[in-house]
Order: C-alpha cells, then sequence, then structure tokens
C-alpha cells in the first residue's frame, strides 16, 4: 500500500514542478553566491594591498621628515670655507625632500586606487548576499508548497526567486 502512495506521490505533477523550479533557483543562488565569494576575497586582498601602500606612504613621510630636518640643520650651519660644499649637501638633500614628495604622491594614488577596487568589490559582494537571502527563502517557500500542496507557496517562492534573480543579477552589473 505505500508503495503505491509513494508512486502517486512521484508522479504528482505539482511537486515535479516544484522541485523543478527549486533546482533552478539553486543553480541562481550557486552562481550569485561564487559571486559574492570572489568579490569578498577580491575585497580583501585590495584592502591589504591598500594598507601596505599606506605603511610605505608613511615610510617615505618619515624619511621626508627626517631629511626635511636634515636641510634645516644643514642650513643653520656656519658656512666657514666650505660654504660651496655645504651649498651642495643642501641641494643634494632638498633634491631627495622633493624625491620623497613626488613618490608619495604616487603611492597614495595607488592607495587611493585599490581602496576604490575594495570598496567596489564589497558592494558586489553586499549585492550578492542580499540575492543569496532572498534565492534561500524562495527556496524554502517552494519547498513548503510541495508539504502543504498550496500552489500560492509556490508563486510567492517563484516571485521570491525571481527578485532574488534581479539582484543578484546587478551585482554582475556593478
Amino acid at each position: 500500500m505505500s508503495d503505491i502512495a509513494e508512486a502517486a506521490e512521484s508522479s504528482d505533477p505539482f511537486s515535479k514542478q516544484v522541485a523543478v523550479t527549486i533546482a533552478i533557483l539553486t543553480v541562481f543562488l550557486a552562481f550569485i553566491g561564487n559571486k559574492g565569494d570572489n568579490a569578498k576575497t577580491e575585497a580583501l586582498l585590495k584592502t591589504s594591498e591598500a594598507a601596505n601602500q599606506w605603511g610605505y606612504y608613511q615610510s617615505k613621510s618619515i624619511k621626508q621628515n627626517t631629511t626635511e630636518s636634515e636641510v634645516s640643520i644643514l642650513s643653520n650651519l656656519p658656512g666657514g670655507g666650505n660654504q660651496a660644499k655645504r651649498d651642495a649637501a643642501i641641494a643634494k638633500v632638498e633634491s631627495s625632500v622633493k624625491r620623497y614628495e613626488l613618490e608619495k604622491q604616487e603611492i597614495k594614488k595607488k592607495a587611493e586606487s585599490l581602496e576604490l577596487i575594495a570598496r567596489q568589490s564589497e558592494l558586489v559582494n553586499d549585492r550578492c548576499d542580499q540575492a543569496s537571502l532572498v534565492l534561500q527563502i524562495g527556496v524554502i517557500i517552494c519547498s513548503i508548497s510541495i508539504l502543504s500542496k498550496w500552489r500560492l507557496f509556490w508563486h510567492i517562492g517563484m516571485f521570491l526567486g525571481t527578485v532574488g534573480g534581479v539582484i543578484g543579477i546587478t551585482a554582475f552589473l556593478l
């Protein structure tokens, strides 16, 4: 008798339709979850790279400040008979100060660029998280429709799956 009930249940067209819907939503969920994971990894890497660049920027600032102090000290020393030598030393140190300033500007641009990429990746990850949540709820509601045999749950689940899919697609467009 139970074999007959199982056979009747497995041939229920509504259950098959819902199962296909769940499978499709799950495929979307997998793609969107993968995109979100990749974006999260990218955000972490770029944030780390940016932090490294800011550390490098700071080291250049310290070198620049030290060199500026050296210029100040050299400028305040009495010239005596070595005025030309002192002026040459000052000019050399001042060129180092200018070089450090240029290097800092380049480092700053790179760090800010990496931060921008990290923020963009965080936005993609957030969008994927939102899409995944809506898709998961859609899958759950579709599953409930199989148990309850109530088509309204299936339609609600499909609607949520569609909304989650649209949100997920926007993550691919960011």
